[in-house]
């Protein structure tokens, strides 16, 4: 169902657009991207999730966010809406006109001036990324869900410091009312529109193009399906506070990548590996776009959401039964 407001377009994909669960509709940006479309397919609040698409909603268009907020009653906005493709961003770095800055700073600025007028009656969720820390040997994860980014621009990639704007805007602004939820390499088994850290080594090894992955690298990965229960429970109880989400536990991206390819392939010590460090000097790449002592921890969302999430080889071992594909 379409649904016109002043000459912008809204897609109803879900749900009575007159009958809402506790007298308001939840706004969903970004809910076509790899994240979002699987939170509208697996929330058990689908009915009343409000879905404009992307390309009609223009969180930079204050015009765009007015008619909208002016149309609907929202109990609860989710952010997912972000730019997110790190390499790109980082050609934008210092660039306030960039559309990674507009987007995931301006944008969420935007949608904050509508949504505190009514603090109180609707709850904001920021989806946030692990990127807002350096994940440096100065500052070591996996990070703990009570840090609050405070780090300067050149000691993140641009994605991350925009990432970390929007973060101390939402804390600034709604306070005691902030709720985010920070993520950290989102899977899923199947999206055709992107790949994501699973699909893509999968997809480059089925065409004989898979490169050599870090060995001394720390992450943690995020899977989806419980990235959207645990967003259920956050609204559901209107909690407020920042919430991880990933994996419990932490490996390397060799030891990740090579467990897939023997569970999904059947090949053994598919992978060869390669060090940070090394690849950086071959490379001329910048340390700040990998990352190397990184991941989230969970236990504080664990105990408040009385949910225990996945270690990363469960994880895998799900996806698959899900029937993964590139």
């Amino acid at each position: 169902m379409n649904l016109s407001l002043n000459g912008i377009v809204f897609q109803k994909k879900f749900g009575n657009p007159i009958m809402d669960k506790n007298n308001g509709r939840i706004l969903v940006t970004g809910s076509d991207g790899l994240v979002g479309s699987r939170f509208l397919e697996l929330s058990e609040n689908r009915d009343y999730l409000h879905t404009p698409a992307q390309v009609d909603l223009d969180l930079t268009n204050t015009g765009d966010i007015y008619n909208l907020f002016q149309s609907y009653e929202f109990r609860a906005v989710v952010n997912f809406a972000a730019f997110t493709d790190v390499g790109e961003a980082e050609k934008q770095r210092n660039k306030k006109e960039g559309l990674a800055y507009q987007v995931n700073v301006v944008g969420v600025k935007n949608l904050l001036n509508a949504v505190k007028p009514l603090a109180g009656k609707i709850q904001f969720i920021q989806i946030s990324t692990d990127m807002v820390f350096p994940g440096s040997m100065e500052m070591k994860g996996p990070y703990e869900e009570t840090l609050t980014p405070r780090i300067p621009t050149d000691k993140l990639t641009w994605y991350g410091f925009t990432k970390a704007e929007a973060e101390r805007q939402v804390m600034e602004e709604m306070q005691d009312s902030a709720t985010i939820v920070r993520m950290i390499y989102p899977v899923r088994a199947k999206f055709s529109i992107k790949t994501d850290y699973l699909r893509k080594p999968l997809k480059l090894f089925d065409e004989g193009k898979l490169y050599p992955i870090f060995s001394d690298q720390t992450i943690s990965i995020s899977f989806i399906d419980e990235v959207a229960k645990a967003l259920d429970k956050i609204i559901n109880l209107k909690l407020f506070g920042i919430y991880h989400v990933s994996s419990s536990d932490t490996g390397t991206p060799f030891e990740i990548v090579n467990y897939l390819l023997e569970k999904t392939r059947g090949v053994k010590n598919a992978v060869k590996p390669i060090l940070l460090d090394e690849f950086i000097k071959n490379t001329g790449s910048s340390p700040l776009r990998y990352p190397k002592f990184g991941g989230l921890t969970v236990r504080k969302t664990q105990a408040k959401l009385g949910i225990n999430f996945s270690p990363w080889r469960k994880i895998i071992d799900t996806l698959i039964a899900q029937g993964i594909t590139s």
